[in-house]
């Protein structure tokens, strides 16, 4: 009996460190979920400093000020996956910009190894340049580099009410993570944005003779 009960306490322990693991692996994908969720539903120019406030997320967020702005600031990243070897290192994070107790901007950000930045962005009036929703703005240097892209939206575009939609919260709990824009950032599907990163690049330096 002494023996079954020895093997029953290891199972137990094996199967307890299993679901810990299970659940701490799942874990950014929830919090990615959460984040996404808070900053939902935001109008820039519209949603005042008091009606974020009344949203119990806000009550607790990390809060810091330069002169009149304000920015609320979030994030979640896979680390245990990455530390793990398991999946690159995938961040995201969002900001909420305050300034005289209406709200300026709202951006959220992901970043992976492999895959350039890349901003959702909701603005008060879109650039004249941009046609569509979302508008995409490449930031390359004069050197032809492709730093980061920006996806830009209005406060009118209903893609406001539709934030969790635009980023796939599992990435960040998928084994090898997601290896595409277009997994990591539905949004992005039919953007072309691998196109467009690989005609922004500088020229190759010629081989050293």
């Amino acid at each position: 009996m002494k023996k079954y009960s020895i093997v029953s306490i290891i199972l137990a322990i094996v199967f307890s460190g299993a679901a810990a693991l299970w659940m701490a692996i799942q874990a950014p994908a929830r919090a990615v979920e959460r984040i996404l969720a808070t900053v939902n539903s935001i109008s820039v120019g519209e949603t005042t400093e008091a009606e974020l406030l009344s949203r119990k997320e806000f009550q607790t967020l990390d809060r810091r000020c330069s002169r009149e702005t304000c920015v609320y600031h979030m994030a979640a990243n896979n680390a245990l996956l990455s530390q793990l070897h398991l999946a690159p290192y995938t961040l995201m994070w969002a900001l909420v910009q305050v300034r005289d107790g209406m709200v300026i901007g709202v951006s959220v950000t992901v970043s992976k190894e492999g895959l350039k930045n890349v901003t959702m962005s909701q603005v008060r009036t879109l650039p004249e340049e941009c046609s569509s929703i979302p508008c995409v703005e490449p930031l390359v240097l004069p050197n032809k580099f492709l730093m980061s892209y920006r996806l830009l939206f209005d406060h009118q575009s209903d893609l406001r009410n539709r934030i969790p939609e635009a980023i796939n919260a599992q990435c960040w709990s998928h084994l090898h993570g997601c290896s595409t824009y277009a997994e990591l950032i539905p949004l992005s599907r039919g953007l072309n944005l691998e196109q467009i990163s690989g005609a922004a690049q500088p020229p190759a330096m010629p081989a050293l003779k």
